[in-house]
């Protein structure tokens, strides 16, 4: 299920709202399974917590056969202790001053120390697995996005100062996979399984508009740094372009062929890159009216997760589910670097206000940096549960 047939994998680990074996029993996707018949919602909710908590597999022991011959040693090793295994590091986000690494984990946020990778700091999550962290440009607040598979998504907003929570928005009827801040403004979109996006006032906790213009989950937002527009990504195969104006489409990206994981904006809003369970990088040149294809695109071994440009726009970095970690140049035409450290699929990237630190989150709960100049790891911290 893991490895996958012709049409791909059934199982995206750590990541249960987008595996196809939970999309083909909720009817998300078609043929609705089984086919004469629907599972309880609260079983389908329990295995996406399964895959979400990395689809392990807790012992595999065939049973002795009728004429009472031995039992045959196990196929794969019992996890024990399961319920302590590191949850996946499934969001990261540097502070705007660089001081700080956030990283979402199971019902929590470690806050981490820039340069030594030192866990400085863990504060309470939004219900489950932490999908999606963002900090507002001034630094004063912090998002977290999550909730609990099959009954309710939440957005956990933090004062920075004090680290207490300051409100929960709990408007998504499904689990919150993405949120960005507006540049320069306490306002925020949040992205969920629910197939919605929502922009809210940060200071009131008010939503103030609701956005539903995908068929799928919308798993990626991302505003662009003037603030004018705001790009997200869906399961429905496209990624889309909306004028904050009046939260308008403008462009619609189809040239994906399965579900868009991630957009990012570069640093002047000239160019969007868009990630894909295809297997593919897209670079789009910003030109409203002129978007039907990508300038470039990069193929990779397995499902891209995650991608971000540097805050000076120079690199681009991406990671995805072949343990890899890739850096190209600014606009995506040459690779710098191909990093293998990671031992589990790569879920979330970051890079650092030096333009030279790169962080990757991982399936095994681990948090690894590098640094570009020097092209090697530095550090690797592992997140317990």
């Amino acid at each position: 299920m893991v490895g996958g047939g012709r049409h791909g994998a059934a199982i995206l680990v750590g990541k249960g709202a987008q595996s196809s074996l939970v999309l083909y029993m909720t009817g998300e996707l078609k043929p609705k399974m089984p086919p004469n018949g629907a599972i309880d919602l609260e079983k389908i909710a329990v295995i996406r917590r399964w895959i979400d908590e990395g689809a392990k597999v807790d012992t595999m022991i065939l049973p002795a056969s009728a004429a009472g011959s031995k039992a045959p040693a196990p196929l794969l090793k019992a996890q024990a202790n399961a319920e302590h295994l590191p949850a996946p590091v499934t969001a990261l986000a540097y502070a705007p001053d660089g001081k700080l690494l956030a990283a979402g984990g199971y019902r929590c946020v470690r806050l981490m120390d820039a340069v030594t990778g030192e866990v400085t700091k863990t504060i309470p999550g939004p219900a489950d697995q932490v999908q999606a962290l963002a900090w507002s440009s001034d630094g004063k607040l912090l998002a977290a996005g999550g909730g609990v598979p099959g009954k309710a998504g939440e957005l956990v907003l933090f004062d920075t100062a004090t680290w207490k929570p300051i409100r929960a928005l709990a408007e998504h009827t499904e689990v919150v996979y993405a949120v960005a801040f507006r540049p320069n403004m306490h306002e925020l979109a949040t992205g969920s399984l629910d197939k919605t996006v929502r922009i809210w006032n940060a200071d009131t906790g008010q939503s103030i508009r609701l956005i539903k213009d995908h068929a799928e989950a919308v798993f990626g937002v991302a505003y662009s740094p003037d603030g004018k527009l705001l790009a997200t990504a869906s399961g429905d195969r496209s990624a889309k372009l909306f004028q904050t104006a009046d939260y308008k489409r403008v462009a619609s990206l189809t040239a994906h062929q399965d579900a868009v994981t991630h957009v990012a904006f570069n640093q002047n809003g000239t160019l969007l890159a868009t990630t894909c369970a295809d297997r593919q990088i897209r670079i789009w040149k910003v030109e409203i009216g002129k978007m039907e294809n990508p300038l470039r695109q990069q193929g990779e071994g397995d499902v891209i997760n995650a991608c971000i440009f540097s805050p000076d726009g120079s690199l681009l970095v991406y990671g995805s589910s072949n343990s890899r970690v890739r850096v190209f140049n600014g606009d995506g035409s040459s690779q710098k670097q191909e990093w293998k450290d990671p031992e589990d699929w790569v879920y979330s990237v970051a890079v650092g206000a030096d333009n030279q630190t790169v962080a990757a989150g991982t399936q095994d709960g681990k948090v690894l940096l590098w640094n570009v100049k020097q092209g090697k790891l530095i550090h690797t911290t592992m997140l317990q549960k």
